[in-house]
């Protein structure tokens, strides 16, 4: 028995003592716009569902709308409220979008003429609260709210303009730190907290949580693809979060854990191209993430920009806070910081193929599975592995064969 015991000791003594690695960049980036002569304090953006325009709320009210491909071309916004601005999120149908902020603040920005204005019921059903995140659901029938005490919130209008509030049952105490939706018919929501872990929401308002993402401070999370039901957050001690949901069964969703050597923190994540996602880094920087590769499909970690780099090209920039990004095109994209520099990324003489030929790719990762238990048995089993990754490819073979039985009218209404 005590044989048996050591080699577990010695895996709990390796895993955290495992040195993170300085990575080479693929990219490089520059300052595009400067918005403001000082520190604007952005606290959040929001791209536009046709991805023509961004959105960036933060401190003292601030709200402002940029451009996505020509960040200079730019609105200032007047939202006539000075309370600390969180969170922002676009209706699907991209027409309107809504902010929250500290107590109780819910505004509608509404696209058309550039106003800003109190929802209606927002002052008496949610004053007090200090709201940190609110997203909209796939059809723009509900949005949801989160404040910094972990209660979550379902808000809707209806066409009178009278709006309904309700609390969603089964929330915890710690923050609520993001919310994302996957936005395809029937979907379900994944929330982010400060120390309860990931949770979903179902179809029915119902919360279900996911064993082993407790414990974790998960800063963002993103649903990024609608015909792949997978969303990703990251969190704290470089980890991120593979939540494989189940839309016809919620709460048999689960989430597997990677932790990826890098020298900073994840502190965002944004889609690059339908194959790959970009995570963020504080310091400033940015991490490829390959959504399918690795032995058990789950993604894979492959340098993309390190915060080195960026000291050796502007000091100033490379000490700032990355709060949002977004794609231009699979090579080219942009990102902003809390004091208000846009920056573009964008690949140097050679392609990103071959610069990442002379990167440090693929990045070292950590697996776990649920619960800590669970995850030291998992990595010291090559039986248990092989076990998973044989039960998570039947699992894809059954969903690509219920594609392929489905009726040509059923495949023409989801395209």
């Amino acid at each position: 028995m005590r044989r048996a015991i050591i080699p577990l000791m010695l895996l709990l003594m390796l895993i955290p003592t495992t040195l993170a690695q300085e990575m080479d960049s693929v990219v490089d980036v520059t300052t595009v716009l400067v918005i403001g002569d000082a520190d604007i304090g952005i606290e959040e953006i929001a791209i536009s569902p046709d991805g023509e325009d961004v959105l960036l709320v933060g401190i003292f009210g601030y709200a402002h709308l940029i451009s996505s491909s020509e960040p200079i071309v730019q609105v200032e916004l007047n939202t006539n409220d000075d309370d600390d601005l969180k969170d922002v999120d676009w209706h699907p149908q991209g027409l309107t979008a809504l902010i929250a902020g500290n107590d109780g603040t819910l505004l509608r920005y509404t696209r058309n003429d550039h106003s800003v204005g109190h929802v209606a019921g927002s002052t008496a059903s949610l004053m007090g609260s200090q709201l940190t995140a609110v997203t909209w659901d796939s059809s723009g029938n509900w949005a949801y709210i989160g404040d910094d005490n972990g209660l979550l919130t379902r808000f809707r209008e209806d066409a009178n303009g009278y709006s309904e509030y309700f609390p969603i049952n089964g929330t915890k105490n710690s923050e609520i730190l993001d919310i994302s939706c996957l936005h395809k018919m029937h979907s379900v929501c994944v929330v982010a907290t400060q120390d309860d872990g990931l949770a979903l929401i179902d179809q029915e308002h119902e919360l279900h949580w996911l064993t082993g993402s407790e414990g974790n401070r998960w800063f963002s999370v993103e649903c990024p693809h609608p015909e792949r039901e997978r969303c990703y957050a990251v969190g704290k001690s470089q980890s991120v979060g593979v939540v494989e949901l189940n839309s016809n069964s919620p709460s048999s969703s689960y989430v597997l854990v990677k932790k990826v050597e890098i020298s900073g923190e994840f502190v965002g994540i944004h889609a690059r191209d339908n194959e790959h996602l970009l995570l963020q880094t504080a310091p400033f920087g940015w991490v490829d993430w390959e959504i399918m590769a690795g032995e058990d499909k789950m993604g894979v970690a492959f340098p993309w920009l390190g915060n080195s780099d960026v000291q050796n090209t502007d000091p100033a920039m490379a000490g700032e806070s990355l709060v949002g990004s977004w794609s231009e095109s699979s090579e080219v994209g942009f990102g902003i910081t809390s004091y208000g520099r846009v920056v573009k990324y964008y690949p140097p003489s050679n392609t990103i193929s071959e610069n990442l030929v002379s990167a440090l790719a693929p990045m070292f990762v950590i697996i776990t599975v649920p619960g800590v238990v669970l995850g030291l048995i998992y990595i010291s089993s090559p039986k248990l592995q092989k076990k998973y990754l044989a039960w998570s490819n039947a699992r894809r073979v059954a969903k690509r064969e219920a594609r392929k039985q489905a009726s040509p009218s059923t495949r023409r209404r989801k395209k």
